[in-house]
């Protein structure tokens, strides 16, 4: 595992069992916080907006801070690189302008930059992403099948009861989308010897 840190809240995650405990205690908390909304929107309707946005928020909070892989602020926090292979943005201050415009670009740029995915980690990416879009791929199956029922209702089952089924899976779903591919990789790699 490549990493931006190989510790999160100064708690070293070099072991494979550190990073299991982090992504099922990531889960729990996710999945709180969408019985969270589930519940808000039962006790309070259409009129809770907050609530909605807490479970999605609170997987792009994940994705971005703490499982990494993302692109969003620059890709400088979270356990695993960017996915994207972009550098990440550069901080301009007043030494940087200054160098910039004395030295040649090509002495800020190395062919081996530390940011970059070499091939075994575009390869896990990618087996990571088809992994995690398995499972995306059947939860907008089942959002598809409840819509369906949603605009036309059958008579065994009301149709509050599949508009409920259409928030928690819509939920998860998304859930999923934002932080599966991160939390397979960071489930499956072996133990990072750093000695």
């Amino acid at each position: 595992m490549t990493a931006t840190t190989y510790k999160l809240l100064g708690i070293p995650m070099q072991r494979q069992a550190s990073r299991r405990k982090l992504v099922v205690v990531t889960y729990a908390v996710l999945a709180t916080l969408c019985g969270s909304t589930f519940v808000l929107h039962l006790l309070h309707g259409q009129d809770a907006l907050l609530p909605y946005s807490l479970a999605i928020y609170g997987s792009m909070v994940v994705g971005i801070f703490v499982f990494g892989g993302q692109a969003g602020f620059g890709g400088r926090w979270g356990l695993l690189k960017p996915f994207s292979n972009k550098p990440p943005r550069p901080e301009p201050s007043m030494v940087t302008l200054v160098k910039l415009q004395l030295q040649p670009e090509s002495l800020f740029q190395s062919d081996d930059a530390p940011w970059r995915n070499d091939e075994r980690e575009l390869a896990r990416r990618d087996r990571a992403h088809y992994t995690a879009y398995q499972a995306v791929n059947v939860g907008v199956m089942v959002l598809l099948l409840l819509a369906f029922w949603s605009v036309k209702p059958l008579s065994v089952i009301p149709a509050a009861v599949v508009q409920n089924l259409l928030l928690i899976v819509a939920l998860a779903t998304t859930v999923l989308a934002i932080t599966l591919p991160s939390a397979i990789i960071l489930w499956t790699e072996p133990d990072i010897d750093l000695s």
